[in-house]
Formats: structure tokens, sequence, C-alpha cells
């Protein structure tokens, strides 16, 4: 007898902690501490600094993380509690612990509220992500959230400032702050495939943008469309190309100008956004080829080279004499192998095999790789003879 009523107490307290809420099951705890999963387009699970988090049965997500996946600028304003997201579509403007926002300036409901933890401000991924046009679908099992989005628009950021190049069009737009969106000007970028987009800050005011974009099959031809802004506004636009070879186009200038090939034309900008120089790189050398790749340039020197024909040339800026490197440096037999090739071969696709290290004590240091037993050899070019 009372062995039965020590069961029956057992029984009871069991079903007291269940309805409390004191007790879980093991399985419900393991779910309970699976962390939630992020997916783009069903591609691997993203990794985040600030993991996600389950709110009142919504998966929230780091604020600026968000703006990261949606290629979206996001702002915080302090007065107010603010938040801003934004790309050239659309505006969602939050507030802290308020389920009410706005979309293109429409009162709007939310499910759960924007709020802090940790430091950390954290949004709604379902609402913002469909006000951008994605699909948001929850895989309870996997604890996944999926994020399907057709990216239009390709987007970088330097510090307050944001610009975005729409794809199809090349249509460049920017925005400072949590300030409207602006529209800039019509570019010649182009993507026809895989691409990224970077800018290089010559100074605060003036930006080198950068598209890159692969394509083809299988994906052997590059275009690097540049563009460069003064005070938001476009001044200079180039595009070089390269098709089975590497780019080593170099951005910038031994004294810091930033340099732009377009075709067979090299432009020589300064940190204010002037243009101080073009270089007709076909005139110069004689190549007859439309693009050419710029590889080492200061006061006196520059190396470039044809992208066709690959020839590594010197070129004394002075006098414009040109010096062919592979038959400078290179021993008779192998610059023969060279001469042999067909250019379109495999064993070409690093050209003449060569590459510039620097110029260091009037000296140009280069490094070759022979694809004949995979051999690399460091020569040095004296300068002073020429």
């Amino acid at each position: 007898m009372m062995k039965s009523s020590k069961w029956v107490i057992a029984f009871i307290l069991s079903v007291a902690l269940l309805a409390t809420g004191a007790y879980t099951w093991p399985e419900a705890a393991s779910a309970a501490a699976k962390p939630i999963k992020v997916t783009q387009n069903n591609w691997e699970p993203i990794e985040f600094q600030n993991p996600p988090i389950l709110q009142n049965g919504t998966t929230q997500l780091p604020l600026r993380e968000v703006g990261t996946l949606l290629n979206s600028k996001t702002t915080w304003i302090p007065e107010g509690k603010r938040i801003v997201i934004t790309n050239p579509q659309t505006r969602i403007e939050l507030t802290l612990g308020s389920k009410q926002a706005k979309i293109n300036g429409k009162n709007v409901a939310m499910r759960t509220v924007p709020y802090n933890k940790n430091g950390v401000v954290y949004v709604p991924v379902r609402f913002i992500s469909e006000a951008f046009g994605a699909k948001v679908t929850w895989h309870d099992k996997e604890r996944r959230v999926n994020i399907d989005v057709e990216a239009k628009y390709l987007y970088v950021t330097q510090g307050a400032t944001s610009y975005w190049v729409e794809k199809t069009n090349g249509k460049l737009y920017s925005a400072s702050n949590a300030d409207a969106i602006k529209f800039i000007a019509d570019t010649k970028a182009e993507v026809l495939g895989y691409s990224e987009f970077t800018v290089d800050p010559l100074s605060d005011n003036v930006h080198v943008l950068q598209v890159y974009d692969n394509y083809g099959e299988p994906g052997i031809h590059n275009n690097f469309f540049k563009m460069v802004l003064v005070n938001q506004r476009l001044v200079l636009e180039s595009k070089a190309y390269t098709a089975g070879h590497p780019n080593r186009n170099i951005a910038r200038s031994a004294g810091n100008h930033a340099l732009l090939m377009n075709g067979a034309i090299l432009y020589e900008v300064s940190l204010e956004g002037k243009l101080v120089g073009e270089h007709d790189l076909k005139a110069i050398t004689g190549y007859q080829e439309d693009n050419f790749q710029v590889e080492w340039f200061d006061d006196n020197y520059m190396v470039v080279r044809p992208e066709r024909t690959g020839w590594l040339t010197l070129v004394n800026r002075k006098t414009e004499e040109t010096t062919l490197l592979a038959e400078a440096v290179l021993d008779e037999e192998t610059w023969k192998i060279y001469q042999s090739l067909d250019q379109f071969s495999t064993e070409f696709n690093q050209w003449d095999g060569l590459k510039v290290i620097e110029i260091k004590d009037n000296k140009l240091i280069l490094e070759h790789y022979l694809f004949i037993g995979s051999k690399t050899t460091k020569y040095e070019f004296n300068l002073a003879n020429k």
C-alpha cells in the first residue's frame, strides 16, 4: 500500500511540473537548444556574427546582417530610436519597441517588435525580407529559415555612403546615412554572370567603384567596369577585359594615383579625382590589340601587357622606349618555348610566365613560372641600362 502511494504522489508531482512548465521532455529541451539556421536561396547556412533568435514564433535577425543579405542599407537613428532599411526600390522605417512600421511612406503593422538585445538591434526577418520582395519559408524540422531573393542590385558601402548598381541596365544610385536614395547616372556596367561590387576611396569625397563580372562558359570571360565619383558625381568610366588569363591590373600607381584601363587606354586619376594622365598603350607599344593590363606604374616606368599576345613589356615613360621582358631576361631555350606556343593553348594561360614583383634599387624584380616542371625563378632587370 505504501509503495502504491509513492507512485501516485510521483505521478501527481510530474503532472504538476508539466502544467507549470517547470519540466520539459529531453526531446523538447534538445529541440529548443538547437540553433536557428538561415539560408539564402537554399544555399549553405549563413554564419552570423550575432546568432538569430526566435521571439513569439518569429525569427529575428541582427539589423545590419539583414541589410547585408538583402543588399540594403541599414541606419540606426538614436533620436527616437528609429531604424531605416532601404534600397532604390523600398524604404522601411521602424521604431525600437513598436509594431508600427512604414514601407515607402505607408503605415504597416508588424507581428513582433524590433528590440535591443545586449546592444544588438534585432528585426523580424519575414517582415523585412517580404517588404523587399523576397519569399521566406520556415522549415520546422531543421529549424531553418530560407530567404528566396533575386538580387536586382549590386551593393557596396564606404563609411556612411552606400552605392547600388542595377544589374540589368547599369543605373547607379547612392545614399548617405538615412537620406533618400538618389540616382547618379546611367553607367556602362552590365552583369552577365557572377559579379562583385567594390569601392576604393581615394579620399572622403572621391571614390572609385568597380563592378567585376565573370560570365560565359566555362566562365573564362571577365569584365571590369570602373567609375570615378567626385562628390557623388560621375566624372570618368572605364572598361577592362580579360579572357582565360588572370587579372593583374593594379589599382594604384607607385605615387598612389588611381589607374583605370579602358581597353587600350590607361587613365591616371589623382586623389582629388582629376584626370592627370591618359596613355594609348597600343600606340606606345605597337601591339595591335584592343585590351591591355598595367602591372606597374611610377614616374619613370610602366609595365604593361597586351591581353591576347601577352608579352610583358617595360615602357620608359621619359623616352617611350619599350623592352620585351621575356626576350630580355629568359634564357634562349625558354624564350623559344614561349615563342612557339599557340596563344590559345592551355600552357599560355599565364602568358609568358612573367609577373612583376616590384622595382627596387633601380632594378625591376620579376618572377617567372615555367609550366614545364612547374619551376619558379626570380629575375632582376637592371633599369640603369634603360
